[in-house]
């Protein structure tokens, strides 16, 4: 039964608030995917405080044009298109998918929109494969210290070679 005019306008609506308070969207191919590993989907991205929405390509195109999002033509993917929005932390999202796409083979990323701009889905996968962001600051900061830890112990060994000087000048004399 098609959709009325109604149905199609709060689609985009809802789609419209999606796009506008996503830090990502995520464009995935869902075909041949059972409603159960749906639902598993949706139970997955929900603890990454992310959002799957499945609607027609002609509806995303038009939220995509009127919400100046880059020229993509969706009728490129030959299959249906499923978007998951990611509010928090794009990576974690895109790690979420990417494990979930390899172990059900079924679900496909397509490429998606980091802000404004098109991803394909090369680009897609490798913010799936970088570490989190704790690992990330951590990384930092050890980077940031090491110079530090390294003048602290080149200055604690002078000052030790002095003493142990000292100490042998007092033995000797």
């Amino acid at each position: 039964m098609p959709l009325t005019r109604e149905q199609k306008q709060n689609i985009l609506n809802d789609l419209t608030d999606k796009f506008s308070r996503a830090k990502a969207a995520i464009l995935v191919d869902f075909n041949k995917l059972p409603v159960s590993k749906t639902m598993e989907l949706r139970r997955n991205l929900k603890s990454a405080n992310a959002e799957y929405k499945v609607a027609k390509k002609t509806l995303i195109s038009r939220v995509l044009k009127l919400s100046h999002f880059g020229d993509v033509d969706l009728d490129n993917f030959k299959t249906q298109v499923g978007i998951i929005f990611s509010y928090v932390d794009p990576a974690a999202t895109a790690q979420s998918i990417w494990k979930f796409s390899k172990v059900n083979e079924a679900l496909k990323i397509l490429g998606g929109f980091l802000g404004f701009d098109w991803q394909d889905k090369d680009k897609i996968i490798a913010l799936a494969k970088l570490p989190s962001r704790e690992i990330l600051l951590g990384q930092l900061v050890r980077t940031i210290a090491a110079p530090l830890s390294g003048l602290v112990t080149a200055l604690s060994g002078n000052m030790r070679n002095l003493v142990n000087l000292l100490n042998n000048l007092k033995l000797k004399g």
